[in-house]
């Protein structure tokens, strides 16, 4: 199967995708778990007295679930605080928890501006996340080129995200002129700072030869390294590289194990193509009832893709050999 479609967009990545946790949350969780219930208590008595660095780390203790029931109901309002007395951090969080609608209402225009203050505070994510807010338009007008900024911003104060996004934001023109090099040394500062979706879009670009010399053994790598930590799109790649032996031994049931955890992480092509696997009893034992299910699943999670026209087709053909064991009873 040709893979010129899948994933020849890089996308730019979301800002759940960044962390639910700031990019340098202070402090640390020093505590042993059986004196959390008196830091608990320590902190909420700081935070009441206007103490910022208190309010966050009691959000983020209520975010995660430490040492206290988790609660991002509870949480967000300690970080929304917190970034009002001065957290920056705070104003990060308290922004994704408005753009994610996580203990609050929903607002894009209230997270875009908890993010505002996050990045004029100095914090990278804040930055980063306000810049995906320009891309998307999503609380603010949309405004591709002065996201850029926003992402250099990111990126020069140390924010993988930024880097990630500005690499994107190169690789797609957004913004900025389409330059593939420039996207590629971006990709792998990132990469190096431990954005895996960064790693990702970095093995595409190795894959594809765009703006750096064709390595697929490279590719291969990068795919693997975010496959790990369950990235779809990677997994997706790294199977159809192994089952066409491109950059690493050729193994068919390797590749169909990488496509079945792409299919379940949501990535529809790889729902496909395991399809066609039982339909067809091509490295599966035939199923035409997995089959379906399989086909289904496809044109749920991405009705427009490519091969949805094909997965239609082969899903009419699935469900009619299917019903033909109890048509012959």
């Amino acid at each position: 199967m040709k893979d010129t479609f899948r994933h020849a967009v890089l996308a730019l990545a979301a800002p759940w995708l960044i962390g639910a946790a700031p990019a340098e949350a202070p402090g640390g969780h020093v505590a042993e778990i059986d004196e959390k219930v008196d830091l608990v208590g320590d902190l909420t008595a700081q935070c009441a007295q206007d103490d910022a660095d208190a309010c966050f780390r009691l959000g983020t203790l209520h975010a995660e679930g430490d040492g206290v029931p988790q609660d991002q109901t509870r949480a967000a309002p300690f970080f929304a605080k917190g970034c009002h007395l001065g957290n920056v951090e705070g104003c990060t969080m308290a922004g994704l928890a408005y753009g994610s609608g996580q203990g609050v209402e929903r607002s894009p225009q209230h997270a875009a501006s908890y993010y505002a203050l996050a990045c004029t505070g100095g914090e990278p994510t804040g930055c980063s996340n306000l810049g995906l807010a320009y891309v998307n338009g999503d609380g603010v007008d949309r405004d591709e080129a002065y996201a850029t900024t926003l992402f250099t911003q990111s990126c020069d104060a140390g924010g993988r995200a930024g880097c990630a996004n500005l690499g994107a934001s190169y690789s797609l023109g957004k913004g900025v002129p389409r330059d593939q090099r420039r996207a590629a040394e971006l990709f792998r500062q990132a990469c190096d700072r431990d954005d895996q979706h960064a790693c990702y879009n970095l093995g595409v670009l190795y894959r594809d030869g765009l703006g750096i010399r064709r390595d697929y053994r490279r590719a291969v790598a990068l795919f693997e390294q975010a496959c790990d930590v369950e990235d779809s799109s990677a997994c997706g790649n790294l199977a159809m590289m192994v089952d066409d032996g491109r950059g690493t031994r050729k193994d068919r049931q390797r590749s169909l194990g990488l496509f079945e955890k792409a299919c379940a992480l949501g990535e529809a092509e790889s729902c496909f193509t395991l399809g066609r696997a039982y339909q067809t009893g091509n490295g599966r034992e035939r199923d035409d009832r997995r089959a379906a299910a399989l086909l289904e699943q496809t044109l749920e999670l991405a009705p427009d893709t490519p091969s949805a026209e094909s997965a239609r087709k082969a899903l009419a053909i699935a469900r009619a050999a299917a019903d033909q064991p109890e048509q012959g009873q």
